[in-house]
């Protein structure tokens, strides 16, 4: 391999990789060099496999409880305990298992290569080839349009230029020529290279193949991700803190009953059992599959909203996210360059676009001249090839109602003077009503000298080009000038010389081209902010282009530059330093993909919740180290969106809002559904607690804990994480983080409901001992409990709003979650049936109404807490 091909001449090159550039490889060649050095493919991650995946969702410390409960019922003689409980761990395990799968699935249908094709010179003839079957010393053939399919040294180069956006986030195209390179040179100044998913905008170009698949530039950041970490996402964080607390606390508990119970007399295995029961009710089962079904039922309404996720947990990061770190090209922007704005000296500057286009006549000469000094095209289906510069400049006439075609068959080009970068200009001549006229654009310091302007006009165009320039537009200078002779009396080889015809121009004006916003990004920006969230703009454009843009969007607060840093200034600075400084700056310019980690780890190292958007390759370090990464998945690379967590199918920023708001939706249900399912196990637990207190006979088998937990706890508690996304929820919430998940308002509230419902039900059960037997005792609490949960649900929709100002019927998946439990526990207690699996008696009507009336005590409880705290909060309000 060449170390430093851009260093040598071409010749050389071709020596070294032994093949003439005019018959490139023999295909007997070609396939021996790619057993040798692999195909043109950057490595993946390696996949998960089926087993893997299935075993991954048995690892978290509340499954493995439930496993460990699981044995231990069985052990015991419990084989019914042993199979429900069971049956939650492999329905829950079969649930994430699918989703993810599908997730996948649906990553692998978006997958395709940078360069499925292309042009290659064996044995004299020109093939086209699929692209992992190139190899280094491969003549590759290019033109305009083509993609490039691995890093290569040109050869022979004709007005070649490339866009190289994906690989340094410059959004202007590279001029590209085949004169070697100092050794020294940086990515961005080796013009005498092609890197692999780069794409041709112009000219032709054979090049050498120099490296293929992770030996390619793409291939050597790709690498970078194996030494980036992945973040854990703040729900697995939270759940982690759930179940540790949990155990302990269960542990906690059943030692104090089983001390209880042999010092009341009890016997051993009438102690053990007892035990197992409180493990049982302290632990939600429901939780695992609670948890996967909101994330899974999040990921399918996202899906509809143009995002795809490839790791479920990471749906609710968004909700989470405080910061998001985004590239602009293509993200923020359109990607696309256009002219923003006209200048002629009759109008000054002037929008370009809508209606307040400069429609005056000088600024229709303008439209006019520019379209016809310029090389671009503009096909049938009205999409544009050429320079990108030059395409702005179609654009702008279609917006004046102007045809290129219709233009340049009206005015036929008799003449040429290309563009070069000393002159810093192009010309043509044209013929017009039988006159020759020059048509000429540039650099305004180059096309401003060879123009007749006025003193007064001079300083008018000088003010509007600071101005422009200021707002990090490229410029464009455009002057014409008709010559004194007829069309017919012009030879183009007595104007070969571009200065016979480049003076005493006609200034015509000034456009500006710039790479615009997308319309939809600055909504979406002021949503991010009203959400506490900070936009960091990162891209390796010009710090000015950066600034400029930056403020259009409303990501650069009162036009302040001190919010924009370098990559030459961040590459000099500590780490202490850039996490001391990180919070000050919205802008980062001329960035490479190292320093784009380090942004993203100041961030993290502050404490804050990091996404990062892109579709670049340079943007996939960051993806992967980002606490979620969310990578393009229309524009952007296989490398990007392997990197990432998410993907937006439709490349917007606005899609982020979208997600933004799934993800506090979905904590905002989660958090609701743990505390439904920890403050009813504590009701069961108190219950138990209690009885065992006052040396009473347990109240509850174990077979009633898991029906309750079964029942109550199941279909409710998968309703409540369904819960729809409320309306303005970015506007009325709060940014919610594991440390606010269990605030002290959280456990205030399950314990005022943990204590309400088991004093209600020892009450319920020591009254029905003294008034019946023991089996009738336990039956009434039994049935209490479950009626009092279920009902509890409906007030566990919302925290702050009422049963009644929800609407009961907003949510028909929870009514039916409800309505089917209670249908079945009346039933269960009017037959014989299930007497001797549940351990109870059949009990009369009446009596089943007076326990449903008696468990509408604590849900009402709840509802007029809610409402007196609404009253509270709007005279609070009415006094400020």
């Amino acid at each position: 391999m060449i170390n430093t091909p851009w260093a040598d001449a071409a010749e050389e090159v071709l020596a070294i990789l032994n093949v003439s550039p005019d018959t490139g490889l023999s295909m007997a060649e070609a396939h021996a060099r790619l057993m040798r050095h692999g195909r043109n493919i950057l490595t993946s991650e390696a996949r998960v496999t089926p087993l893997r995946r299935l075993l991954s969702q048995f690892k978290s410390p509340v499954v493995i409880t439930l496993l460990v409960a699981t044995v231990i019922s069985a052990l015991l003689g419990e084989t019914r305990d042993a199979i429900a409980i069971a049956a939650i761990v492999v329905i829950n395990a079969i649930i994430g298992y699918v989703q993810e799968a599908k997730a996948e699935a649906a990553v692998a249908a978006l997958k395709k290569l940078s360069a499925p094709r292309a042009r290659v010179l064996r044995d004299g003839n020109i093939l086209e080839v699929v692209a992992p079957e190139i190899c280094p010393g491969d003549i590759l053939v290019l033109e305009a349009g083509d993609y490039v399919p691995a890093d290569c040294r040109i050869i022979l180069a004709s007005q070649l230029a490339v866009d190289e956006a994906i690989l340094t986030g410059e959004s202007l195209p590279v001029t590209k020529d085949s004169s070697p390179v100092a050794g020294s040179a940086i990515l961005a100044e080796r013009r005498n290279m092609l890197f692999g998913s780069t794409a041709v905008v112009t000219g032709s170009a054979r090049a050498v193949v120099t490296a293929v698949g992770m030996d390619t530039q793409i291939g050597h950041i790709a690498g970078l991700l194996a030494t980036v970490s992945i973040a854990k996402t703040p729900l697995q964080q939270m759940l982690e803190k759930v179940s540790s607390k949990l155990l302990v606390f269960c542990a906690v508990i059943v030692l104090m009953v089983a001390v209880l119970g042999i010092l009341h007399g009890e016997k051993w295995l009438d102690v053990l059992m007892t035990a197992i029961s409180l493990a049982v009710a302290a632990i939600p089962e429901g939780l695992p599959t609670v948890v996967t079904l909101a994330l899974a039922l999040a990921i399918r309404r996202m899906t509809k909203r143009n995002a795809i996720v490839r790791h479920m947990p990471a749906v609710e990061t968004l909700g989470s996210t405080n910061v998001i770190c985004t590239d602009k090209t293509g993200t923020l922007t359109t990607g696309k360059m256009r002219v923003r704005e006209t200048f002629t000296v009759s109008q000054g500057i002037v929008r370009a676009g809508g209606s307040a286009r400069n429609d005056s006549a000088e600024g229709e000469a303008l439209v006019v001249s520019g379209v016809l000094c310029s090389n671009a095209a503009v096909n049938d289906a009205a999409a544009a090839t050429g320079d990108p510069t030059e395409v702005a400049l179609l654009y702008l006439a279609q917006d004046h109602h102007h045809s290129a075609r219709a233009l340049n068959a009206r005015y036929p080009r008799l003449a040429e003077w290309s563009f070069d970068s000393n002159r810093k200009r192009m010309s043509v001549a044209v013929q017009a009503d039988g006159k020759v006229v020059i048509h000429c654009k540039g650099a305004p310091e180059s096309v401003l000298p060879l123009c007749l302007i006025s003193e007064q006009d001079k300083a008018e165009i000088d003010k509007a080009v600071i101005a422009l320039s200021s707002q990090g537009r490229r410029l464009l200078a455009i002057a014409q000038h008709t010559l004194p002779l007829a069309a017919t009396d012009f030879n183009p080889a007595t104007f070969s010389d571009h200065a016979s015809v480049e003076h005493n121009l006609t200034f015509l004006g000034l456009v500006a081209i710039a790479d615009p916003p997308r319309q939809e990004s600055i909504p979406a920006i002021q949503a991010c902010k009203a959400a506490g969230i900070k936009v960091v703009m990162i891209t390796g454009d010009h710090p000015v282009t950066a600034w400029a843009i930056a403020g259009e969007l409303g990501i650069v607060e009162d036009g302040r530059f001190d919010q924009v840093l370098t990559g030459a200034e961040l590459e000099k600075m500590t780490a202490g330093e850039l996490s001391a400084r990180v919070e000050q700056v919205a802008v980062y310019a001329r960035v490479s993909p190292e320093h784009k980690l380090k942004i993203v780890q100041a961030w993290q190292g502050r404490g804050n919740i990091v996404a990062m958007t892109g579709d670049g390759v340079n943007d996939a370090p960051a993806l992967k180290q980002a606490s979620i990464g969310i990578a393009m998945g229309k524009g952007g690379t296989e490398v990007a969106r392997q990197a990432s967590s998410m993907i937006l199918t439709d490349d917007n920023f606005s899609t982020i809002v979208a997600a933004v708001e799934e993800g506090r939706s979905i904590y905002g249900n989660i958090r609701r559904t743990i505390q439904y399912l920890l403050s009813g196990n504590l009701s069961e637990i108190l219950v138990m607690l209690g009885a065992a207190v006052a040396g009473l006979p347990a109240p509850l088998a174990p077979i009633h804990l898991l029906w309750i937990n079964l029942v109550t706890d199941g279909l409710p508690s998968l309703a409540l994480a369904a819960e729809p996304v409320p309306k303005n929820v970015l506007a009325t919430t709060k940014r919610p983080s594991p440390g606010s998940f269990f605030d002290r308002g959280f456990y205030v509230e399950m314990a005022f409901i943990g204590i309400i419902t088991s004093t209600m039900a020892l009450a319920v059960y020591i009254y029905s001992l003294r008034t019946w037997d023991e089996i009738t005792a336990r039956t009434h609490v039994f049935s209490f409990l479950v009626f009092a949960e279920l009902f509890r649900s409906f007030a566990c929709r919302s925290e702050h709003k009422t049963i009644f100002q929800m609407g009961p019927a907003s949510n028909l998946f929870h009514l039916a979650a409800v309505a089917i439990p209670v249908t079945f526990q009346i039933m269960l207690h009017h037959t014989g049936s299930f007497d001797d699996v549940f351990k109870v008696k059949a009990i009369s009507l009446e009596e089943c109404l007076i326990l449903i009336s008696l468990t509408l005590v604590p849900v009402t409880a709840v509802e007029i807490r809610k409402w007196l705290k609404q009253k509270i909060n709007m005279a609070g309000g009415s006094e400020r």
